[in-house]
């Protein structure tokens, strides 16, 4: 790959995951609710996500999931639910309080960690447009048949810094929101924001569904 195929295939990349979504939504979210440390653990989840979304496409998988109607639909209707199931779990999340036993969060730290971990990696891979953006995308500047394995480790790579990156970037906005604003009524409200943001994003690609199976 050369060097100007190379800033070509970061910036491509870059402006398709900086755009806000669902990703960058709970980024946003776990950032303000959980602080920069723990949204580390949510941001490792979604770069697994990412990577195992292009391995997929990689080894030529995406294209088989994406002429098979019956797979792919699955997964779309799979990632609608979880979008919902995401977003109401935010806006039912209970608002931690200054006055809470440091105790009780400290014991809660553990499954949380897990928890974000997990929230991470199921929100990259429920959305199956990921397969298609990385099928059409790799093709354009790699031989897929021919490639070194160093062209394939640049790839890979620079998908993992970007997308950390990105994620990690809107955490620490999420973050900085939070410490602006401390009030537990903010973060309720900004919570029930972006829950409510999640579930209309799941919505809108179900009703895209329909008009499509129309």
């Amino acid at each position: 790959m050369t060097i100007s195929y190379f800033f070509a295939y970061f910036s491509i990349l870059f402006l398709a995951t900086i755009i806000p979504g669902p990703n960058m939504l709970l980024a946003l979210n776990h950032g303000a609710n959980h602080g920069i440390v723990k949204t580390i653990y949510s941001g490792f989840g979604n770069l697994i996500g990412n990577l195992s979304m292009a391995l997929v496409s990689i080894l030529g998988l995406g294209i088989i999931l994406i002429t098979s109607g019956v797979v792919f639909n699955s997964i779309k209707w799979v990632g609608v639910a979880y979008l919902v199931f995401i977003g109401l779990k935010m806006i039912l999340e209970p608002i931690e309080t200054e006055e809470e036993n440091i105790v009780d969060v400290q014991q809660k730290l553990s499954k949380k960690k897990s928890r974000l971990f997990l929230d991470g990696f199921f929100i990259a891979i429920s959305n199956p447009k990921g397969i298609i953006f990385f099928t059409a995308l790799f093709p354009q500047f790699i031989d897929l048949n021919n490639a070194s394995v160093s062209e394939f480790m640049i790839v890979f790579v620079t998908l993992g810094i970007v997308a950390f990156g990105c994620y990690m970037l809107y955490g620490a906005l999420g973050f900085k929101i939070n410490s602006l604003f401390q009030a537990a009524s903010f973060r309720k409200i900004f919570n029930r924001t972006t829950g409510s943001l999640m579930i209309g994003i799941g919505l809108t690609i179900a009703f895209l569904n329909k008009i499509v199976e129309k």
